[in-house]
């Protein structure tokens, strides 16, 4: 009987956590965004970023650029300001293309076990990270055109 409830217990654990990637979440302005990071409908470039932080700022014109090339991906922003109008106010004077997911206590941070910022996740059609980084470095791009070549 111990073994059933211990095995109930972790298939409702494994159910939450893949449960938790897929869902309905808000944007800076507080609009709905649903997305199912197990199985997007397409390649997802996930952006963690605040506005306080200094090289997400510098990022931005780079992940622009990286944007007009592969338009194809779904360019997300993960924005982890305590404050959403902190983020909102960035996302409207830097004119961010892309909708950023207000994030202010890292519940969808912390399922991709992030820890700083900026922070780089490419995710394919399956849900994998395929890359993981900083900066729009030559691996980022290199992941991108390699995804791109596969759709």
């Amino acid at each position: 009987m111990k073994l059933i409830s211990l095995f109930l217990f972790a298939f409702s654990a494994l159910l939450f956590s893949i449960a938790s990637f897929a869902g309905n979440y808000r944007t800076l302005n507080n609009d709905a965004y649903s997305i199912d990071f197990n199985q997007p409908e397409k390649p997802v470039v996930l952006i963690v970023w605040a506005s306080w932080c200094g090289y997400c700022m510098e990022e931005i014109p780079h992940l622009k650029k990286e944007l007009k090339d592969h338009p194809e991906f779904t360019w997300l922003g993960l924005n982890v300001n305590k404050n959403p109008e902190d983020g909102r106010q960035v996302e409207v004077e830097r004119a961010l293309p892309w909708p950023s997911l207000s994030d202010p206590d890292l519940i969808i941070g912390d399922q991709f076990k992030v820890r700083g910022t900026p922070t780089l996740i490419v995710l394919n059609s399956k849900g994998d990270a395929v890359y993981r980084g900083r900066r729009t470095d030559d691996d980022f791009k290199a992941a991108l055109d390699t995804l791109s070549a596969e759709q």
